[in-house]
């Protein structure tokens, strides 16, 4: 087996969480040594968890630039902690970044549905999609998936109450009632404490997930340290980190295991098992835990921008539910990713594109590719050029794309990713994920959505899994547009002025001999032919529909 295929079955996600106020000590259920179930066991009969929340906020600041300890809790960006009811540790996480997240931005939220994000990511009526029920574990890849793909958050006051007594399936939950939109997300997997600290001050918290046991929480449940010797048992669960005090004793940190940390600072952490200990849901966990922060739980995550969804946006995407997998099969630095979509009347001004990569440091360019027969165009002559630039981060990104105006109908949004070394160029994609014993993720992808581009030959996507890996499954690539509504796209209408008139022709004439510049929609209304070009050809017809000939 290849070894970039091999390791879709070793280290593509952790699945994560369950429900209570106490911990068991019980063998996490694994997925091919990789994966491990986030769990907690209802039926634990320790309830000490946690104790009064210490007051912290900012005081020194060191080298960095950044203060010996933060809390988003005393600025007031958090709602009130949470009680998890099923295995969705990873729902109720997510949702309490996001909640912090739109509240640092001012927005007036009161409390967004969780339970939403658990159906929402629940088998679809067709079978496909994640393979879980509401009261299941999930996956660290399934929220970030469920925000960029505009599925979510849903305020409660929306959505109502999720009846589970129903059967629940993912496609039954619409987002219809979403309000905000999250173009940008960032991994924090592997980065250093000072990058996770920025994001936490930036956006309000970070989502991560870390290996729980009983044997590691402090008598109160106010403290938690794994050390990096702990072989016993233990659970994947996630939670939202909020703040750190770079000063707290590490004797606080005094457990069962009998080892302390070596240096004091801790995160603070938001937990979803209710109130009740002496911090008020929240708790302390050593910089120096075993698994905070490493490979084991990726990605844990940001919140980098959140855009408000308005009546005039659309978002065009091919897949509901993001990356499962990373495209990294083909042994080349420059490929083009393609996703068709359909641009109508009211989606063919592109404000945005969103695109999921793990490409850090890569080179990027935007296209808009003309569909000829149903098929991207491979001739890059006609491709138009959106935007370029460089992947800031790993993770979800959004491209302005300048208000290009795509053509009435089917066409293309390829995304090149130009690598600076000898790391293959790699792409989200919503691929088919399956354990030792089941399969946990099943895509949904339909014929003529994806394309890729590479060595100078473009291929349908499915159609490249079959004849490279013998994969009748597949995937899609995530590559999503932002779209807007432009009351201003009148063929011929080159000055906006609602008219189509001989200055209109005169216009186009002067933008021939450049003498004058056109934005994307003047653009878009001087192409009275349809052909892509400003031609005198242009100005002719426009000519003609003034004097009533066209």
């Amino acid at each position: 087996m290849n070894k970039k295929f091999a390791e879709k079955f070793t280290a593509v996600v952790s699945a994560v969480c369950m429900i209570s106020v106490g911990i068991a000590s019980v063998n996490a259920a694994e997925i091919d040594d990789g994966f491990e179930s986030v769990t907690k066991n209802a039926q634990s009969s320790d309830s000490s968890f946690p104790s009064a929340y210490s007051a912290i906020g900012y005081s020194l600041v060191d080298e960095n630039g950044l203060p010996s300890n933060f809390s988003s809790k005393k600025l007031g960006f958090v709602t009130p902690i949470k009680a998890q009811q099923y295995n969705d540790c990873w729902a109720v996480a997510g949702t309490e970044g996001f909640e912090t997240k739109l509240l640092k931005l001012g927005y007036p939220v009161t409390e967004m549905s969780h339970d939403h994000a658990n159906a929402s990511s629940t088998t679809q009526t067709n079978g496909k999609g994640w393979q879980r029920k509401y009261c299941d574990g999930g996956f660290t890849n399934i929220y970030p998936g469920y925000l960029t793909s505009w599925q979510g958050g849903a305020e409660i006051a929306d959505v109502g109450k999720i009846d589970f007594s129903k059967n629940i399936h993912g496609d039954d939950m619409t987002a219809d009632k979403t309000k905000y939109g999250t173009t940008k997300l960032r991994y924090l997997d592997g980065v250093d404490s000072n990058e996770i600290k920025q994001a936490i001050i930036d956006n309000g918290s970070v989502t991560a997930s870390y290996a729980t046991s009983n044997k590691c929480f402090n008598n109160a449940g106010t403290t938690y340290f794994m050390p990096q010797s702990y072989d016993g048992d233990y659970i994947g669960h996630t939670i939202s980190i909020v703040g750190w005090n770079d000063n707290l004793s590490r004797y606080r940190f005094s457990n069962g295991t009998g080892v302390l940390p070596q240096n004091n600072g801790a995160w603070l952490v938001r937990n979803s098992w209710g109130d009740n200990n002496t911090m008020g849901g929240y708790f302390w966990l050593s910089y120096e835990d075993k698994y905070i922060f490493g490979e084991k739980y990726s990605p844990n995550f940001t919140i980098d921008e959140v855009t408000e969804i308005t009546d005039d946006m659309t978002l065009l995407q091919d897949e509901r539910y993001g990356a499962t997998y990373s495209f990294n099969y083909v042994d080349s630095n420059d490929i083009t990713f393609i996703n068709c979509f359909d641009f109508g009347e009211n989606s063919r001004t592109l404000d945005k594109v969103l695109f999921e990569t793990k490409s850090n440091g890569a080179d990027y360019e935007i296209y808009y590719i003309p569909v000829r027969d149903g098929v991207p165009s491979n001739d890059e002559s006609e491709w138009k050029s959106v935007a370029s630039g460089k992947v800031a981060y790993s993770g979800y990104q959004s491209v302005d794309a300048n208000g290009f105006v795509a053509p009435l109908g089917r066409g293309a949004v390829g995304v090149r990713i130009k690598t600076n070394s000898e790391e293959s160029s790699q792409l989200g994609v919503g691929e088919w994920l399956t354990s030792a014993t089941k399969m946990t993720f099943l895509n949904d992808s339909s014929y003529g959505d994806s394309y890729i581009k590479y060595n100078g030959t473009t291929c349908e996507l499915l159609d490249w899994y079959k004849t490279e890996r013998d994969d009748m499954l597949g995937g899609t690539f995530v590559i999503k547009a932002v779209t807007l509504k432009n009351d201003k796209i009148l063929n011929g209408d080159v000055d906006l002025d609602g008219d189509i008139a001989v200055k209109d022709a005169t216009l186009v004439q002067k933008y021939i001999v450049k003498l004058e510049q056109l934005d994307n929609t003047q653009l878009c209304n001087a192409d009275c032919d349809g052909d892509g070009d400003i031609t005198v050809a242009d100005a002719t017809k426009i000519q003609k529909i003034v004097v009533g000939i066209n």
